[in-house]
């Protein structure tokens, strides 16, 4: 059997596969929703439009707490237990999807999408932790991003041409955890403990150019590595609500342009397909940029945010949405990295990606609220408001980039001792 190397072991390249087939489902929650909210008022006539807009708002609230309940019993309970009860939750919702006839059904469904995937986000990281180390850790977190990104590509062009056949079908989306259960067995461990090889030559090489090593790896300093968990999720809170300018107000900029829902859904998709590249090819990108690789995301970001601002154009929007994508898929995957390493107990590895997801889903819930508090207190209402925040926010960030390029939040200098 096919053994690849994590670090410290040599793990079956299946269970490698099982853990990673985890990320298919995190970010799908509310994309089956998005293309058939426009019909609901017609499906079920008596519908009001703050129903209707709890079926996307209320699956990532509720996976908010149950991402950090998640984290917390991870500690103390078997972390593939807690990750099987959730896929299974988020399957079964997924089913119910198929079967829904009215909108009661539908919200109380979109509740239970948010409990099971809540309970499974911060263990498809927290696993990853656990097993890889130094640059496995990295390539494997690169491409556990690039694959949950990715299946937004997949699942968005599948909902769009299902949709119109029948209201019911995009949800077909939500039965993807149906991969990760039954590839489940190869990570018990039974199935571990027999095919789990130590590798005792390369850990050592891989723990002695771990940023863990040098960072917070004392218990004196496990105040500090919270501190820093919680600094690096409020920098990926920031970095999602800039982007959320691409899914909230982006297609209602290009709908005012009188460009066609044909060119929307392309741009949409090139905007998921950037974010997803540069997990598969992040080692090349900081080979390239270095210990300013996060520099350099946030830079492709505010470009991309420039553009689409100053440009209404289809090829402005294709531009911006590349860049904007491009940017946010490098820093994602490298923040996933750099929580893990505020801690220097494994058990308390998926309690750090609790808290820093729990950051970027509070972005997507509470994102679109903020803006419209921010519009209220300017008196401004146009669609440009939230561009130019989103700016404002990225000059920011770039300024404390440079201010503090060699902290553990900013530099990047620590992987390329791993290269």
């Amino acid at each position: 059997m096919m053994n690849l190397k994590t670090g410290r072991y040599q793990m079956p390249i299946i269970s490698v596969i099982a853990i990673l087939s985890m990320s298919l489902v995190v970010n799908l929650p509310g994309l089956a929703i998005s293309p058939v909210m426009g019909r609901l008022d017609q499906i079920f006539p008596n519908t009001s439009e703050l129903e209707i807009q709890l079926l996307s708002i209320l699956p990532n609230l509720f996976i908010i707490p149950f991402v950090l309940l998640s984290g917390k019993l991870s500690e103390r309970k078997n972390k593939l237990t807690l990750s099987f009860l959730g896929l299974v939750i988020y399957l079964l919702s997924g089913v119910a999807y198929l079967f829904a006839k009215n909108m009661v059904a539908l919200i109380v469904i979109s509740c239970l999408l948010g409990i099971g995937c809540g309970l499974v986000i911060p263990i498809a990281g927290g696993l990853l932790a656990d097993y890889f180390f130094g640059k496995y850790r990295v390539k494997l977190l690169g491409i556990k991003s690039g694959i949950a990104v990715g299946t937004i590509v997949l699942a968005n062009i599948f909902v769009g041409g299902t949709v119109d056949i029948n209201w019911h079908l995009p949800f077909i989306v939500y039965l993807i955890p149906i991969i990760p259960v039954a590839l489940y067995p190869f990570l018990s461990k039974a199935y571990l403990s027999r095919h789990l090889i130590n590798d005792v030559e390369v850990a050592t090489a891989s723990n002695n150019t771990q940023p863990v090593a040098t960072a917070f790896s004392s218990s004196t300093d496990e105040k500090k590595g919270m501190k820093m968990a919680l600094k690096l999720m409020f920098f990926y809170a920031m970095m999602t609500f800039v982007v959320l300018v691409i899914t909230y107000y982006m297609p209602f900029r290009m709908q005012n342009a009188k460009i066609s829902n044909l060119i929307l859904g392309e741009v949409t998709g090139l905007y998921f397909f950037a974010m997803a590249v540069p997990g598969f090819i992040l080692s090349s990108i900081i080979k390239v940029f270095k210990g300013s690789t996060v520099l350099a995301g946030n830079i492709f970001m505010i470009i991309g945010l420039v553009i689409s601002t100053l440009f209404t154009t289809p090829l402005s929007f294709f531009a911006g949405a590349a860049f904007l994508g491009f940017g946010y898929g490098i820093i994602q995957p490298i923040l996933y990295d750099k929580v893990t390493n505020t801690t220097s107990n494994e058990k308390q590895s998926t309690q750090r990606f609790a808290i820093l997801l729990s950051g970027n889903y509070m972005a997507i819930a509470l994102g679109p609220f903020i803006f419209k508090i921010i519009e209220s207190i300017i008196h401004d209402h146009s669609l440009m408001v939230p561009y130019f925040i989103s700016i404002l926010i990225m000059v920011v960030m770039i300024v404390l980039n440079i201010v503090y390029r060699n902290s553990f939040a900013f530099s990047t200098k620590e992987y390329l001792n791993n290269e």
